[in-house]
């Protein structure tokens, strides 16, 4: 007789009606702040007290790197659980967290809430049933542990998890959240998202098993009642509770490490389809993330190799690589996979296509687990089952929006400017080199420096000062120096020194002494001024000239000074000129194409004649007269890389739907380019953003 727990409508189990409901919670992407989110959740349930709700709720937190102490005023049933699990042996620190502090106990009662650490590993996720034993059936466990775990702890015997909670960006981590609601929706769980952290003091209130207060206290009533009351309905009846968060694209840049948060065995055409996605989209992310490398110089200056530099079959060859590990984390034989390059060809490939074949044992689908050998359905013999997508990097398809649907220029009070991202914040353009440098700098000194808020609206400030009616701690909308974007708040909080020490060196001054982690920067143009907000825009046409001097090293030396002539004339930027003639031509000025195309910016006749040029071989007259033809298409579409599209396919299609059209020439060559700049001055940061396209 099988010793698993009931089977659910999908066929997974559902555990023995004695345990206490388990409701497991991650962070997804880059995301953070959902271990104080599932906290507020559980005090949220907490404190409801009505017949029938749970008599505690335990909140056990997989990666603790010590003990947390009890409070004061912790509730008498979260003493009783503290009770129960130091019975049970949970009681003073474990040498397996990776820094054991003897000070502080193991298990404790923290308000509402009795908290448990347990190091991230798949032994303490073994831990867990015993954990569980020693909960009353009455009770909530909530267990937060990190994305890699969150295949085994679903698939663990003697779990059987009741609902999720997932912690995650949106859009950025929407491909990542939709998944993963649809592997919970398989195994009828309920399901909830929560998109925003909850802020500092939140944060500390929640993992102290205190009420939130505010906006935050509504939005975590919204999440608990979504989960917590439905914990322990019926299949069909929790299937029904899950929030819808998928948008209308995938888009999404997310590390290896974490596609096994959605991973498990292939059981059915939807897992190895989702095996695909995953697949193409780890390659995919590859060719974003090496893409620079392929326009690094082979030698150093010294004439030693690069290590940086990438050719082409390295660059396929990483990618090929990254693919086959996704498909190792997600249960698929590396015997089974075929990844395919479309456009391999190119300069710059940027499509990868993945293809899985997978033999399926009917006896293995859902609604077979878990039952004794006479009971299964009659085995037919394995199921083949074939599934393929395709994923690419290319450039933003919008003028308005970046990578991820992340706006290109702010709006809503204070700066009015183009914006550039680092680490998915936005700032003013010439905050983000600056930033580099300090970047840079701090690894040097064996430190990462992690941007934890940018710039902000007025509205996303109303909000944020909403939820913290505290002046000293959040500014009203209108006062915030973060609607100037100019302003970083920078961690992690072992940096701060660091910080404070040397980055007035790199033009950021620390604003106020009660905050360590925020930083402004104080070179001109001053925040939230008229200079401030023409910073990385283009001037008019017959403006002071841009500057030049960022030609990089691989523009040969012949051509430098036409360049610069060029840029000057007609205003445009000459490292986007020299990124042109290395993508058209590679500086060959005889080139000719098989459609035609000919000298150095490879003109078509018809387009040679409308600009004046008699001689498209004449390579100083083809770079005016490219300079010329750019400082129109800039000044038409408002976007470097729209204007690039248009000088490659024209700009009827670019008009018709003012994006970059889905040529996967003109894709691949706006890519390129957008590599080749680096982001040198130009209207738009160069990105490149990962998504599924088949």
């Amino acid at each position: 007789m099988s010793t698993r727990g009931p089977i659910g409508e999908a066929g997974y189990p559902v555990g023995p009606q004695r345990s206490a409901p388990l409701m497991l919670a991650t962070d997804l992407g880059e995301a953070h702040g959902g271990l104080a989110v599932a906290a507020a959740v559980g005090v949220a349930v907490a404190v409801e007290e009505r017949p029938g709700k749970a008599s505690g709720v335990l909140l056990a937190e997989l990666g603790a790197q010590r003990g947390r102490g009890p409070t004061l005023l912790a509730s008498a049933r979260a003493r009783e659980l503290e009770e129960r699990l130091r019975e049970a042996g949970f009681e003073r620190s474990d040498p397996r967290f990776a820094r054991s502090d003897p000070r502080f106990a193991r298990v404790a009662a923290r308000g509402r809430l009795c908290w448990l650490g347990l190091p991230a590993t798949e032994e303490a996720l073994g831990d867990l049933p015993r954990v569980l034993d020693a909960v009353p059936a009455a009770s909530l466990a909530i267990v937060h542990l990190p994305a890699r775990l969150w295949p085994l702890a679903l698939e663990r015997r003697g779990l059987w998890p009741r609902a999720g909670l997932l912690r995650a960006d949106l859009p950025t981590d929407r491909a990542l959240a939709a998944l993963a609601v649809a592997e919970l929706r398989e195994r009828r769980l309920p399901v909830r998202v929560a998109t925003r952290p909850l802020g500092r003091v939140a944060s500390r209130r929640a993992v102290a098993g205190l009420e939130v207060g505010g906006a935050a206290a509504r939005r975590v009533g919204r999440l608990a009642r979504g989960l917590a009351g439905r914990a322990g309905a019926p299949a069909a009846e929790r299937g029904q509770a899950l929030l819808m968060v998928l948008g209308a694209a995938f888009a999404i840049l997310f590390a290896a490490a974490l596609l096994a948060a959605l991973g498990g065995a292939l059981t059915g055409t939807a897992r190895v389809q989702r095996a695909a996605d995953l697949v193409a989209l780890s390659g995919a992310r590859s060719l974003r993330d090496d893409f620079p490398r392929l326009f690094t110089a082979p030698r150093l200056p010294g004439g030693a190799l690069n290590p940086r530099h990438l050719d082409r079959r390295e660059y396929l060859a990483r990618a090929a690589e990254a693919a086959r590990e996704a498909a190792t984390l997600n249960g698929v034989d590396p015997d089974r996979l075929r990844v395919l390059f479309p456009d391999a060809d190119s300069f710059a490939p940027l499509r990868v296509q993945a293809e899985v074949a997978a033999s399926i044992d009917p006896q293995a689908l859902p609604g077979n687990r878990g039952r004794s050998s006479g009971d299964h359905l009659p085995a037919r013999g394995a199921v083949r089952i074939e599934a393929s997508a395709e994923a690419e990097a290319s450039p933003p398809s919008s003028p308005s929006t970046s990578a991820g649907g992340m706006p290109t220029a702010a709006s809503g009070g204070g700066y009015s400017g183009p914006l550039a991202y680092r680490q998915g914040k936005g700032m003013r353009p010439d905050v983000a080199p600056a930033f580099d440098r300090l970047a840079a700098a701090a690894r040097r000194n064996g430190m990462t420096l992690v941007i934890t808020s940018a710039y902000r609206s007025d509205a996303e400030q109303a909000r944020l000062f909403e939820e913290h009616p505290d002046p000293r701690w959040v500014a009203p909308p209108g006062q915030s120096l973060h609607r100037c974007a100019t302003e970083l708040d920078l961690g992690p909080s072992s940096a701060y020194g660091w910080l404070a020490a040397n980055a007035p060196r790199f033009g950021f001054v620390k604003r106020y002494s009660w905050e360590p982690w925020h930083f402004g920067y104080s070179r001109v143009p001053a925040p939230c001024s008229s200079a401030g907000n023409g910073v990385g825009a283009i001037p008019p046409i017959g403006g002071e000239r841009l500057a030049t001097e960022g030609l990089r090293a691989f523009v040969p030396s012949l051509f430098r000074a036409p360049i610069e002539q060029a840029a000057a004339r007609w205003n445009v930027s000459g490292a986007l000129l020299a990124a042109q003639l290395m993508a058209e031509s590679n500086f060959n000025p005889y080139a000719v194409s098989s459609a035609g195309a000919q000298g150095i910016a490879q003109f078509m006749p018809g387009t040679a004649r409308t600009y004046g040029l008699d001689d498209p071989f004449d390579a100083p007259a083809a770079i005016d007269a490219q300079a010329h033809l750019m400082s129109d298409l800039v000044r038409q579409f408002g976007s470097v890389p729209l204007a690039l599209a248009a000088y490659n396919a024209g700009p009827a299609p670019v008009e018709a739907c003012s994006c970059v059209p889905d040529y996967p020439e003109t894709q691949a060559y706006v890519a390129r380019i957008l590599g080749l700049l680096g982001g040198a001055g130009e209207l738009v940061i160069p990105t490149l953003e990962v998504r599924l396209v088949d």
